[in-house]
């Protein structure tokens, strides 16, 4: 029987954490759903096997394995019969999936940020004083493109022609563009994470001697009256694909007792969250561009729509996610399982 109390004590909050997820999935309250992970179910339940398993070979109580088999019928139940609707999955992801992924990664999403948004706010200043020195970042070709493209005697921010097809074409175009360039920053990183750094570092230092130049020399109103509204979303978004880069890059560097193909599986599961959201923040961005960037409105307006959206995406990546109580409980018990279990679990990946 010790060996049993001794075996019940260092699993006995995996079963909890199992039982309070079958609870909630239970209850048939789509509210609920929310407040519990089920990222992990499968993987929670093949190891309640694994322990069934074990108390049966063991001779342990029939109370004891009879409750473990009663969680595994529950759990089968689930597993194979549950299926939450696309609809109902889509809320979940971005009432709380994408935020929690974004607060689980804050260490490599604030490094990307730092990549992306220092050499920006560095070449904004430089090339605002100093537009002469834009040549040497972006080409003298380049240079003249974004001059004729925001000429405030031009405004050419969309073909000239039908307006409705002008600004779908436009869409499409930003769609290929932000989106290649994001699932390159991503890709980046599997050079170790320097390709992704490199990329980060290469487009804010670009966009920052953009925006810096046509400042400087008295094209502001028109540049500025252009990306305030799509700006978040977009730079946002690329910066998070560069941290889901840097993912892959950790996962090789640093694979621990893991291979390295089995880590960076495993990260790039992980990621995946990240690039499904930084991709559906880049889509936002694209039709904003598209349909209220090119609009003529007062820059006040455009700036004030701008801080607002800013503000609003930052909110949701500190807040969202945190409000259920049921949540952080599932979180802390996974991080208890996980804890207890690192050294009983057999080296088999589920």
């Amino acid at each position: 029987m010790l060996n049993q109390q001794a075996f019940e004590a260092a699993h006995a909050e995996h079963w909890k954490t199992i039982e309070h997820i079958l609870d909630v999935l239970e209850s048939g309250k789509f509210w609920r759903k929310h407040t519990v992970n089920t990222e992990n179910f499968p993987q929670l339940y093949a190891t309640l096997c694994q322990h069934h398993a074990i108390a049966t070979s063991r001779g342990y109580s029939h109370s004891l394995t009879n409750r473990l088999h009663s969680i595994i019928r529950r759990g089968h139940q689930q597993l194979y019969r549950y299926r939450g609707n696309w609809l109902q999955n889509t809320f979940t992801f971005i009432a709380r999936g994408f935020p929690m992924a974004i607060r689980r990664e804050w260490r490599l999403v604030s490094l990307a940020a730092l990549l992306f948004f220092g050499p920006f706010f560095i070449m904004l200043i430089v090339c605002a004083y100093n537009p002469s020195i834009t040549d040497l970042v972006l080409g003298s070709e380049q240079r003249q493109s974004m001059e004729a493209m925001y000429d405030p005697a031009e405004r050419t921010f969309r073909p000239k022609g039908n307006e409705d097809s002008s600004s779908f074409y436009m869409f499409a175009f930003y769609i290929y563009n932000n989106v290649s360039i994001g699932f390159k920053m991503f890709a980046g990183g599997m050079l170790f994470g320097v390709g992704s750094a490199l990329i980060a570092v290469f487009n804010g230092t670009v966009i920052g001697a953009v925006a810096g130049h046509l400042s400087g020399i008295g094209y502001g109103n028109t540049f500025w009256s252009f990306v305030p509204g799509h700006s978040a979303p977009e730079l946002l978004g690329l910066v998070i694909c560069g941290a889901a880069g840097l993912m892959l890059g950790r996962a090789l560097i640093s694979p621990g007792q893991r291979t390295r193909r089995l880590a960076l599986l495993e990260e790039a599961r992980s990621a995946l969250p990240l690039v499904l959201g930084a991709s559906c923040m880049i889509a936002f961005a694209a039709i904003i561009e598209a349909y209220w960037s090119p609009r003529d409105l007062a820059l006040t307006i455009k700036i004030s729509v701008g801080l607002m959206i800013w503000v609003l995406f930052l909110a949701y990546f500190i807040f969202a996610g945190r409000s259920s109580k049921g949540s952080a409980i599932s979180n802390t018990q996974n991080r208890t399982h996980n804890h207890t279990l690192g050294h009983s679990q057999s080296r088999t990946q589920f």
